[in-house]
């Protein structure tokens, strides 16, 4: 292969893929994209519902190990990264969700020029083809596919109805004007397909300046007095190195991206030295800022209803899915991971939602083999924090490329996130005991009607509540001593070196972060070019 190149992109995720396509739309521009993963060539990685079996693949996911984490009952979580052309876009639950309006006006707040909403739009809508929404607001001819959940189940419906019922206002599309409300989730799909970035930006891309190098494990960005020109990567046991004129980009996601930084010398200076790993520049926040969405379950017996699990149980049922997804690309096949959502306010006097709320009509129960399809007649929700105190760390566990981060957080050290998902699990028990729902409610499954107490919801979320796998904040944007990189994406004080990816959220939005992390990659590649005078 030939080793010089004008960019060279770090990991082709969610933000990676846009960045290769968009890059190398110049056709004097030569874009190198080196990911370690797969190709995306699977039934699992292809079909929706197959996410669940996608999910522990050691080839298709990194599988990072947390450390435990004190606020939890020292639990130890497994940390997803997408090993696989697309990332994690590839292997998700492929929830599509812009998040609020203030999260980016509170991104420009923290001196991040070009980052208020008002900047971001555009770039929402370039990424986009949208079934749903209106033009003003929403994409409707970009790469990335959108689609309205493509299965309609009677439970679902009632589940809106019941939160309408409640007090939560009907929100026809929650990436819209207002991302307040409850309304069908939208999906990273098309025709019943999962779409992912790979899918959406690079699949059936013929151009003489793009190769894509996969299995490629980039161990190290190269970097003299002129800042970074070139990275070191391993490929079937083999050792290469390749040249960027223009720079680099670095796009490997939240775990990877500080880690290889580190690995670079761009880090602290102390924990660098641990490992005797040569210093190129101190930045003290490389791997700080780590932040997640926790989130914890709910569950209820129903009656008078099938749910998709419970399907499971009638072999005719399920032969009548299969054919419903192979002739029309709808029905349980299709599903991604929730049906409705609802954004809501947990309290009085916040600017936004702070819940989210996740229903599906399936249910699951957690064995030693993984979340399993619980058969009898139940539906399921997730009820998400859209915005946590919690920051974490991400650092090195030897000057090994090989070796994992150590991820370190605790999820809810503090005790108002706590108290903010217990409002959230009162609010959605009032969905249950609605008019609406009351045909088909039967009983609360999990937590359990008993846990009903403060003290009992606390425990209970402490014990079993998990991560929405949207791990982001490790190349934090801003100017502050933390901050990894500007308002542009340029790590501070290293010339040609670029990330764009979800390490730079400075706060993590609200709801899922895909969207998200799709919108840094078209805004990313703009400025890049823009910074080397290309346009």
């Amino acid at each position: 292969m030939e080793s010089n190149w004008d960019f060279i992109v770090v990991g082709g995720g969610s933000a990676g893929c846009v960045l290769a396509s968009r890059l190398s739309e110049h056709p004097d521009i030569r874009v190198l994209l080196l990911d370690a993963g797969r190709d995306d060539r699977h039934l699992f990685t292809r079909v929706p519902a197959g996410q669940m079996q996608a999910f522990p693949r050691a080839d298709m996911n990194w599988l990072f190990m947390s450390e435990p984490d004190p606020s939890r009952e020292n639990r130890i979580d497994i940390w997803p990264a997408g090993k696989i052309i697309g990332g994690g876009s590839a292997i998700n639950g492929m929830m599509f969700v812009r998040g609020h309006q203030s999260d980016y006006d509170g991104w420009a707040a923290q001196g991040n020029e070009g980052w208020a909403y008002s900047d971001v739009l555009s770039f929402f809508k370039k990424s986009e083809s949208s079934e749903v929404g209106e033009v003003n607001v929403r994409g409707k001819s970009g790469p990335q596919r959108v689609s309205k959940i493509r299965i309609s189940h009677p439970l679902t419906e009632t589940f809106i109805e019941a939160a309408k019922e409640v007090g939560i206002p009907f929100n026809k599309d929650l990436n819209g004007a207002s991302q307040e409300g409850v309304g069908h989730c939208q999906a990273s799909q098309y025709k019943g397909r999962r779409f992912s970035t790979a899918a959406a930006y690079l699949r059936g891309l013929k151009r003489s300046n793009l190769r894509i190098e996969l299995g490629a494990q980039v161990t190290k960005i190269l970097c003299d007095e002129g800042g970074a020109n070139g990275v070191l990567y391993q490929r079937d046991g083999e050792e290469h190195e390749v040249r960027a004129r223009k720079g680099v980009v670095l796009s490997a996601g939240a775990m990877v991206s500080p880690k290889l930084l580190m690995l670079s010398g761009i880090g602290d200076r102390q924990h660098l030295e641990t490992f005797g790993i040569p210093l190129y520049k101190s930045l003290i926040g490389v791997g700080k800022n780590l932040q997640e969405h926790p989130v914890v379950r709910l569950s209820c017996h129903v009656k008078n209803a099938r749910t998709l699990t419970s399907d499971l149980n009638n072999p005719i049922r399920s032969f009548l899915h299969g054919l419903d997804y192979v002739f029309r690309g709808r029905g349980a096949l299709a599903t991604c991971i929730g049906h409705a959502q609802a954004l809501v306010h947990t309290r009085e006097g916040l600017n936004a939602p702070n819940a989210q709320i996740i229903f599906a009509p399936l249910s699951y129960e957690l064995t030693e083999n993984g979340p399993t399809p619980y058969r009898t007649p139940a539906v399921g929700v997730g009820i998400g924090l859209c915005r946590t105190q919690a920051r974490g760390q991400i650092t090195l566990r030897s000057s090994d490329p090989q070796d994992a981060p150590v991820i370190n957080l605790e999820l809810l050290r503090h005790s108002d996130d706590v108290a903010q998902l217990r409002e959230a699990i009162r609010i959605t028990r009032k969905i249950f005991a609605s008019r609406a729902f009351a045909p088909f409610y039967k009983d609360e499954r999990v937590p359990g009607a008993d846990c009903d107490s403060d003290e009992a919801l606390d425990r209970y979320i402490r014990e079993q509540s998990g991560l929405m796998y949207h791990a982001c904040g490790t190349c934090k944007m801003g100017s502050d001593q933390e901050s990894v990189v500007d308002a542009r994406l340029r790590v501070h004080g290293v010339n040609k070196l670029w990330v764009a990816d979800a390490s730079i959220f400075p706060t993590v939005p609200a709801g899922n972060i895909n969207a998200s992390c799709i919108m840094v990659g078209e805004k990313a590649a703009t400025m890049i070019l823009q910074d080397s005078e290309v346009i």
